[in-house]
């Protein structure tokens, strides 16, 4: 039996040199394949997930700015178009934050100012606007309206509307019917919960009401709605790690839904700019279209133009610098950071006739 055993172990043939050398380099080759499958599918994925990122914030920013376009100076019925009177019964009508005849504002800084000038109001924001963009102003009602419960009995009574908690003390209302509308504040301490919307110029708020009077009784076919202004800009994004990029804005006043302002609403957003298109005749349509500085008459703005550019938030996405064109310009940048510029014509629906 030993000598059995000894045959069968002198039986087995090792490797020899050159096939473990072999079988090492089909190892080292398969590994290198498989590595390089995997590092080009990272860099595919990584790279759709860039683009789609960037799909998404252009997507959500057109979006957003476009719903509050197209509400801009939004004022219910309006059954003489544009001559349906509105009266602003506020105690600073013309004001930054309570302008509501005014649907749309712009401005742009032209390399050493703002024109039009800034209002203190957004000059002293915590995020203040970035002269890389332009800023962007609407005026427009908040969420569904409140028809009245019963007609007011004379142009000084309180409004009737159905209990809510969501109407409070000091917010900006407007009520609109087919013949007309007027702005005013709500002075009383409950004036959702009871249902009943009071406006007096006796009451102490901000701004307050100049007058009681709304002008004219509103019938039952009225109906009541929360204002707010919207503006949009670009400033330093306040994210971590995001400080060193520009980022989208907004800011919103009076706020109704316990939100900080401002807020954040995009980063990686590096420009801003605002085309306003002007209906002269009265035909409803924009007969030219200006920048900002050359707008004289507000109420001329029947139409938005709106113009992003957009770029991803991590540097070395591109193999290369990617050329793009935003404003009628070409630019080589110097990163190789993945870029899309988006537009948006959006009509100012209650601009028109």
């Amino acid at each position: 039996m030993r000598t059995g055993r000894v045959r069968a172990i002198r039986g087995v043939r090792g490797v020899t040199l050159v096939e473990l050398m072999v079988a090492m380099g089909l190892g080292l080759f398969l590994v290198g394949v498989m590595g390089m499958i995997f590092l080009g599918s990272k860099g595919t994925f990584q790279s759709q997930n860039h683009v789609a990122r960037l799909q998404e914030s252009a997507r959500f920013s057109v979006d957003t700015i476009s719903a509050d376009l197209r509400m801009a100076g939004f004022r219910g019925c309006r059954g003489l178009g544009t001559a349906t009177p509105l009266l602003n019964t506020l105690k600073t009508p013309t004001g930054f934050r309570y302008n509501f005849a005014q649907g749309v504002w712009a401005s742009r800084h032209n390399g050493s100012a703002w024109a039009p000038a800034l209002d203190a109001v957004l000059t002293g924001l915590s995020a203040v606007p970035n002269s890389a963009g332009d800023v962007l102003t609407v005026r427009r009602t908040v969420g569904s309206g409140w028809s009245l419960t019963a007609e007011m009995t004379s142009a000084t009574s309180a409004l009737s509307v159905t209990s809510t908690g969501r109407i409070t003390s000091g917010d900006l209302l407007l009520v609109s019917d087919c013949s007309g509308s007027a702005v005013f504040q709500a002075t009383n301490a409950t004036p959702g919960v009871s249902g009943s919307i009071e406006h007096s110029a006796s009451v102490t708020a901000t701004p307050g009401v100049s007058t009681t009077s709304l002008g004219r009784a509103f019938l039952q076919d009225a109906v009541v709605y929360r204002l707010a202004t919207v503006t949009y800009y670009l400033a330093p994004s306040q994210r971590t790690g995001k400080t060193s990029q520009r980022a989208l804005w907004s800011f919103t006043t009076p706020v109704y839904d316990g939100t900080t302002q401002p807020q954040e609403l995009v980063t990686g957003v590096e420009g801003f700019r605002v085309t306003l298109g002007l209906d002269s005749n009265g035909d409803g349509a924009a007969d030219a279209y200006a920048a900002p500085a050359n707008v004289t008459d507000w109420t001329q703005v029947v139409t938005a133009q709106t113009e992003l550019l957009l770029a991803s938030t991590e540097d070395g996405v591109t193999s290369s610098p990617q050329p793009y064109t935003f404003a009628g310009t070409t630019v080589t940048p110097t990163d190789r950071r993945l870029r899309s510029v988006v537009s948006l014509t959006a009509q100012v629906r209650n601009a028109l006739r």
